[in-house]
């Protein structure tokens, strides 16, 4: 064991100097390819390696990596040197080089999904990107919205927003966590479902218990029943 830590100390001093540390990481992810998730969750080598992806602080523990969107280190070194870049000549560089670029992201993100460019936006977080979703579906009043009371906050208000000004339904249903079985997830839905019923808003994990949803199970419930998911 002694050994074991030693090398492992090594390899932690190893990392913290690299540059292909985000490489690294990659691979370790490849190598997880079908475990189990609590199998991975104690491998203490796979998790060295993503940590030294990013830049933290070794005396907090982070449990928010979604509002506040840690970047991996090579995300923070490519945008001070786009940040360098611009400050040269802001007016050139900002409207004629790095404008133009983000059609160009657009155009390698399109062929990522296997879509067309214009399906493609580029936002500024995921809520925004959400809310851009949920503000745009062609709803009318009576209309009904299913959710749970353990969605993502900013999602309940805009549908809450929707409900006060358009006269729409929004369902919030209760369940207590643990769940006795992931299919009591399912039911609650299929149960909740009405004639109005043109929305079934889930998240796959909520962030306020990290209760999994079977996500695939409802979503086929829904298109069989010929609802916006």
């Amino acid at each position: 064991m002694h050994r074991r830590n030693l090398l492992r100390a090594a390899a932690t001093f190893a990392a913290a100097f690299q540059n292909n540390a985000i490489s690294q990481a990659q691979a370790a992810a490849q190598g997880t390819w079908g475990q189990p998730a609590d199998t991975v969750a104690r491998d203490e080598d796979f998790w060295l390696n993503i940590r030294h992806a990013f830049t933290v602080d070794r005396n907090m523990i982070n449990l928010n990596n979604g509002g506040v969107s840690p970047s991996p280190k090579i995300v923070m070194e490519t945008e001070k040197r786009y940040l360098e870049i611009s400050n040269m000549g802001p007016a050139y560089y900002m409207w004629r080089i790095l404008g133009p670029e983000l059609e160009v992201v657009r155009r390698r993100l399109a062929q990522s999904f296997g879509c067309d460019t214009e399906e493609i936006a580029i936002t500024r977080n995921a809520s925004e990107a959400l809310e851009t979703v949920q503000l745009g579906m062609n709803l009318k009043s009576g209309d009904e919205i299913l959710t749970t009371n353990q969605d993502y906050p900013r999602m309940l208000t805009t549908w809450g927003q929707r409900a006060r000004r358009e006269g729409l339904v929004l369902k919030q249903i209760p369940f207590a966590v643990p769940v006795a079985k992931m299919d009591d997830l399912y039911t609650m839905f299929e149960r909740a479902i009405t004639p109005k019923t043109k929305v079934i808003h889930i998240c796959h994990i909520t962030n306020r218990t990290g209760q999994i949803f079977p996500v695939k199970k409802i979503c086929q419930m829904a298109r069989s029943r010929a609802l916006r998911r």
